[in-house]
């Protein structure tokens, strides 16, 4: 395997891709409509967008292989950074360069590669990528087609998306407490992080008067889910609803782990109203999702409690929290699988 060397402008490259403040965020969404939609056109079964820093080869989105990173020695794009455009390799087993790559050696087993550029301040950060485990040619038409979805990704990827909040967040920690902010298996925000995210969410909302609600979101008998089919199946589980939820909200939305089996999700500037609409969607794509890989028969459902800071007598978002949960509460009591929205007056009852 022969390792690339590093591009000329490497310094600048790096201090760009430092710049975009995006190595260490959650998972996204829209990242991930971008991956899902190579699959589908070019029918393949692996794409990513991932970024590259000095030693680590990062996955914004990952559609097909269950990866966060890998090294940057390892990395199929690292040969593409030295290239203006684009790398095309139609059969990688052929080519000194992949060979004898982990990736073509052993699982996948990646035979074709084909990737874009993607670019942040005229510097090459990252790659959009396809990859097959079959040898495949590759049109003119199909470099297109390549080349237009990877102007969307760039331009995505040089978007602000998250909340004020969110960014500001980032911005005031290192690197290395920015990758401990995220939960290892669903790559949404930990705990600890989406608390800090709620309280200046509250504290905006005591500021500018802005609605506020928030989901606390519980997954139904769990328990048994872990029980009946295994803890790598369980974690299955997880991850495909931690996905579930992120493709339903705004990109402006703050969704985190709470706890082994729990997410809070804070919609800044959402009434109450607005956020059940949200969440009876969410009930109805997570009672979908399919688990034929792993585990056929199995089917997973919800429960969602609702609170808003239009709630009367809610001093802190302690309180705002504790209506949520109290309405979770109500919801797995009255059967499952269903939301439950609570004012404070009801939450009393």
């Amino acid at each position: 395997m022969t390792i690339a060397s590093h591009p000329a402008r490497e310094h600048q490259r790096l201090q760009a891709l430092k710049e975009l403040d995006i190595l260490y965020l959650p998972l996204e969404d829209r990242f991930d409509r971008i991956t899902r939609t190579l699959c589908r056109l070019f029918d393949v079964p692996v794409a990513y967008l991932s970024l590259i820093d000095d030693e680590t080869q990062w996955f914004k989105s990952i559609h097909g292989l269950d990866l966060i990173n890998t090294p940057r020695s390892d990395a199929l794009c690292q040969h593409t950074l030295l290239e203006d455009e684009y790398l095309i390799c139609e059969d990688m087993t052929q080519d000194p360069r992949f060979a004898d790559n982990p990736y073509v050696t052993g699982a996948p087993y990646a035979r074709f590669y084909a990737g874009y550029l993607l670019k942040s301040r005229e510097q090459n950060v990252g790659t959009l990528c396809i990859v097959d485990t079959q040898p495949r040619s590759f049109s003119q038409d199909d470099l297109a087609a390549l080349a237009d979805i990877a102007s969307w990704a760039q331009t995505e990827l040089n978007l602000t998306q998250l909340s004020d909040m969110q960014v500001q967040l980032i911005g005031e920690l290192d690197e290395a407490y920015q990758q401990a902010r995220i939960d290892s298996l669903t790559r949404l925000w930990n705990q600890g992080t989406i608390k800090q995210i709620l309280h200046r969410a509250f504290q905006r909302h005591l500021l500018n008067l802005t609605p506020l609600s928030v989901l606390m979101i519980d997954a139904d008998h769990f328990k048994k889910v872990n029980d009946t089919y295994g803890h790598t199946v369980g974690d299955k589980v997880l991850q495909n609803i931690a996905s579930a939820l992120r493709q339903a909200l705004r990109p402006q939305d703050a969704i985190g782990r709470y706890g082994g089996e729990e997410f809070l999700i804070i919609l800044d500037d959402c009434e109450p109203r607005q956020a059940a609409e949200l969440a009876k969607r969410i009930l109805n794509r997570v009672r979908n999702l399919s688990f034929t890989d792993v585990a056929p028969d199995l089917k997973v459902t919800l429960s969602i409690g609702i609170a808003g800071s239009s709630a009367r007598g809610l001093e802190s978002e302690t309180d705002l929290m504790d209506l949520a949960d109290q309405a979770l509460y109500r919801a797995k009591n009255n059967g499952r699988d269903q939301i439950c929205l609570l004012h404070s007056t009801e939450a009393r009852d």
